[in-house]
């Protein structure tokens, strides 16, 4: 029987919450990519962009976990960058495998670098409500929200 007394409501509700944001999260990032940087690339594109300036090697099995998406999900996306010219994949070897390398073109860095001057804006908002404390802080109680959910059920993240 559910004891009503202890009914947290929803606005509440940690795990609520926690899901509230990060589909906020996402739909804020599709809307401001559309307003600020293009309509011509999406968020999960600029995410892919942001991998592979910021780790040059990635595999395409690591951008998915990273973008929380799935291998063959992630190669339709690259290879579609690939078509529209914002990235060109290169054969290379990875402890003796072959593998697909990603480079980003002149053009997908002229959208790189427009998102990343666009975000500026976000960091600087950020910058004003939140100290590095603060985010740091935040940081710390989500992993151990994790750890604490983990301990339940192992999660193994694609």
């Amino acid at each position: 029987m559910i004891e009503t007394d202890k009914i947290i409501p929803l606005d509440e509700y940690l795990p609520y919450q926690i899901d509230y944001t990060a589909n906020f999260n996402k739909s804020f990032r599709r809307e401001f990519q559309a307003k600020y940087v293009s309509t011509e690339i999406t968020a999960d594109e600029m995410a892919i962009f942001y991998c592979i300036y910021f780790n040059p090697k990635i595999s395409q099995s690591e951008m998915a976990k990273f973008l929380f998406k799935g291998k063959a999900h992630v190669g339709k996306i690259l290879n579609d960058m690939e078509t529209r010219g914002l990235i060109k994949r290169i054969a290379d070897t990875k402890d003796n495998i072959i593998i697909k390398r990603n480079e980003i073109t002149p053009k997908g860095k002229e959208f790189l670098e427009k998102g990343y001057n666009e975000s500026l804006k976000i960091r600087e908002q950020m910058e004003k409500e939140f100290t590095q404390k603060d985010i740091d802080t935040f940081i710390s109680y989500l992993k151990r929200y994790q750890k604490v959910l983990n301990s339940l059920v192992d999660v193994k993240l694609k």
